[in-house]
């Protein structure tokens, strides 16, 4: 679907940094989506939120009229920063603000990596979110020190030591412990050190939650 003079004139405008016009919220939760509308429309004067549910449904939105802001909760889309680079390439002048549920500063520094110009967590003021919508809509960056510190030589992307990215290896494909411990010739008790590691790192609650998300810092270029 081709531009409109208002579409050209709407994408423009962000590039400058001025207020946007077009809301996209990618949130599966409809009383989420409800309070980020709501807290968004504080920030910027947005026109009604368009919702969506997954990339699919994103997709379609910006084929439909490409907004010029979208918000996108990271635990709806499964941590995949790669759907972020595919949904923002399709719409190349919409900003993207990655939403998660707690700060975790490698989700950070992969949304960055997937193009997003910022990221806020759930778990902070509303006031951090305002803030965040705020410089996203106005064409500036939001990633505060407190939210992606500054990283100091890290062994790898989410700051796994190679032992460490062994196990995650077998901790994705379903693997127990003790058929980790076999693989790789170590102790059972030694898997359980690494994975508590593995864990603390990564940000993941649970060893199912990194073998979830375990292919975000297994292959984190994002491209």
């Amino acid at each position: 679907m081709s531009d409109t003079p208002e579409d050209s004139r709407s994408r423009t405008r962000i590039a400058g940094g001025a207020a946007v016009r077009a809301l996209l919220i990618l949130e599966e939760k409809p009383i989420c989506r409800v309070a980020l509308a709501e807290l968004a429309a504080q920030c910027a004067p947005f026109g009604p939120a368009r919702y969506a549910s997954s990339f699919t449904d994103a997709l379609a939105t910006v084929e439909a009229g490409a907004p010029t802001l979208a918000l996108v909760d990271l635990f709806t889309v499964n941590y995949d920063f790669r759907g972020i680079r595919r949904l923002l390439d399709r719409a190349p002048a919409m900003a993207a603000l990655a939403i998660d549920d707690r700060v975790n500063p490698t989700f950070a520094r992969l949304a960055r990596d997937a193009g997003a110009r910022g990221y806020v967590s759930k778990n902070l003021a509303p006031d951090s979110l305002r803030a965040a919508v705020t410089a996203v809509a106005g064409g500036c960056a939001y990633f505060p020190a407190e939210v992606m510190p500054v990283a100091h030589a890290p062994r790898s992307p989410a700051g796994l030591s190679p032992r460490q990215l062994d196990v995650l290896k077998k901790l994705a494909v379903g693997k127990t412990n003790k058929e980790i411990a076999e693989a790789l010739g170590i102790t059972p008790g030694t898997v359980k050190l690494h994975i508590h590691a593995i864990l603390r790192l990564t940000g993941a609650r649970n060893r199912t939650e990194a073998a979830l998300i375990a292919g975000r810092f297994i292959a984190p270029t994002i491209g």
